[in-house]
Order: structure tokens, then sequence, then C-alpha cells
């Protein structure tokens, strides 16, 4: 059985989010057997202090062109009730402050076959604007909310050897790609003009416009996967 499992280094390699909040990893990829605790980290990147909830979700992916063939995808592949995090709340994060979020994720049970579920990590920030409180009583600085940017992370847990089952039909000014696996497909489409990222998670379908006479590459890896003309 062949897993794909994201280790965390004690290096910390960042994306922003958003300008509130840096991040680190972006994305999680984990055994769906072994229960497992992984680290976050999160730093705000902000000048002013912020009130961080973090919760695990799941949520319906929206694409151009792309849909589920599967009408209860939800219900199979959602594994936000085994995912606990640890503080839901970060009450306050300074500027340039660091915490270390915990994610416990729990092996899935044993009725949900091979294939890859996932959910994600829900972030919401909430800038605290300080400034003098109007309570006579009150002697300490007030914090008023300001706004707020939810972001995402998303948590992959794999099941079994991973497996693709996709499928391409060109024609005339149309490319249909589906992906009838259990597990997510990833390529490249080049063309003349275009090169894009495509991403089809399981059981989904891709049909995407094209000028006739288009010539198109789909690559994964710098291989070649299929060619055609529209």
């Amino acid at each position: 059985m062949k897993h794909l499992i994201l280790l965390l280094t004690t290096v910390i390699i960042s994306l922003p989010i958003h300008a509130q909040l840096l991040i680190a990893p972006t994305r999680l990829v984990l055994n769906a057997d072994q229960s497992v605790t992984e680290k976050i980290i999160v730093e705000n990147s902000s000048d002013k202090p912020i009130r961080l909830e973090i919760k695990p979700v799941y949520r319906p992916i929206t694409l151009r062109g792309v849909t589920r063939t599967d009408q209860s995808i939800a219900q199979t592949e959602d594994i936000a009730e085994w995912i606990k995090v640890s503080p839901p709340v970060i009450r306050e994060l300074k500027p340039n402050q660091r915490r270390t979020i915990r994610l416990r994720f729990s092996a899935l049970p044993a009725d949900k076959g091979n294939g890859e579920y996932r959910a994600y990590l829900w972030f919401s920030p909430i800038t605290l604007a300080q400034g003098q409180t109007t309570d006579s009583q009150s002697t300490g600085p007030s914090f008023n909310l300001d706004f707020r940017v939810n972001s995402y992370i998303p948590v992959y847990a794999q099941r079994g050897e991973i497996k693709q089952d996709v499928s391409f039909q060109c024609e005339s000014g149309e490319l249909r790609i589906q992906n009838k696996g259990k597990y997510q497909f990833n390529a490249m489409l080049n063309t003349k003009s275009l090169q894009e990222k495509l991403v089809l998670l399981r059981q989904s379908e891709l049909v995407r416009s094209l000028p006739a006479k288009t010539k198109v590459l789909i690559t994964q890896d710098e291989q070649s996967l299929h060619e055609c003309t529209l």
C-alpha cells in the first residue's frame, strides 16, 4: 500500500494567505489509516493585533467548467468530523507573533473504502483596533472588532494505492476531461497561447471551450498524457 504523507520540518516555509496572516504549511496530505497530530504555524504579518478562529469545515469546490459526477460526493469525501484543532481560538496574536496550531486527525473508519477524502481548515482573523476605552471604570486599553478575511487550507486523507482513471475527449471547440477515479488528478493544459494547471478532484469532469483547431497537449510531470486538435 502506497501513501503520500506530508512531513513538516523545523524550517517554516510559509506563503501569504492574505495581508494579515501567514500559514505554514498551506496543504496537508495524510494517511487515512493512521491517527496523527500535525503542527501548523500561524503568524500575524499585519501591524495590528488580531483575534483568530480556526475550525475544520467541508467546502464544495466551484471551478470554471468543473462538475462532480457523483451527486452525493459531499457525504462520501467529507472528513471534517475526524479533525480536531487546538486551540480553536487565539484571542490575541500580536504583530509578527507566531503561534502553533495542533491538528489531530483520527484514522478513518474501515467502512470508508480506498480513495481520497478531504476537508479544510478555516482561518478567520479579526483585526483588533486598539484605542482608549470610554469606560471610566476600566484602566486598560479596549479593542474594537474591525474586519475579517477568511482563509482555507486543504487537508487530504488518502487510503489505498493511488490509481488514475482519466479519460480525454476532444471535439470541435471543446475539451472534455473526466476523472472517473477516487483520487484527484493533476496535470498541465498546454496550447500555443495557454498554459494552465488542471486539478480535478475525485469523480469530477472538466469541460473547457477553446478555439476550433487548437492543438492541445496534456502533460503530467513533464510526460505527455494526451494530445489532440480541437
